[in-house]
């Protein structure tokens, strides 16, 4: 799925960079960084490159679900992959924060036809590597319970 327009200040099929080019890591700026990473993990549903490319080997993972560092978030990320092929990432926005931190706000399906979740993602980065995640997850409510019109996203 892609983003809403206007969500990502590129075109998502054509970005004006390539997301895994590393070169000079250390001289990319926390936006810079983040872009490629979410070109990568949430528009081309790439976590292998994602992490690969961007993710500290240390980094430290806050979600007490999932396991602390890159190899050890990736494989848990493989065996999901493999028993939810189906499931896709949609960003709707992404806050690009002060210093050192993004937020990306996303619509995560692990199944087609299902409802899904919304996701808030903080992201740290430091030398150009991404080295601290912390998630917020709220399950996407049936319209019909919800007690305003907004809706999640």
């Amino acid at each position: 799925m892609k983003p809403a327009p206007g969500v990502l200040p590129w075109d998502v099929d054509a970005p004006p960079f390539d997301p895994c080019d590393t070169t000079a890591r250390e001289t990319l700026t926390t936006r810079e960084v983040a872009q490629r990473f979410i070109q990568l993990f949430y528009v081309e549903d790439n976590p292998t490159d994602g992490f690969t490319c961007w993710m500290h080997p240390d980094y430290v993972q806050h979600n007490p679900n999932a396991p602390t560092g890159r190899d050890a978030t990736l494989a848990m990320m493989h065996a999901s992959m493999a028993r939810l092929p189906h499931l896709t990432h949609e960003v709707k926005r992404v806050v690009w924060g002060d210093a050192d931190l993004v937020a990306v706000h996303f619509h995560f399906l692990r199944e087609a036809g299902t409802r899904g979740h919304a996701i808030i993602d903080i992201l740290r980065m430091e030398a150009g590597y991404i080295v601290e995640h912390w998630d917020v997850m709220q399950e996407v409510p049936d319209p019909a319970t919800a007690k305003n019109d907004n809706g999640m996203f």
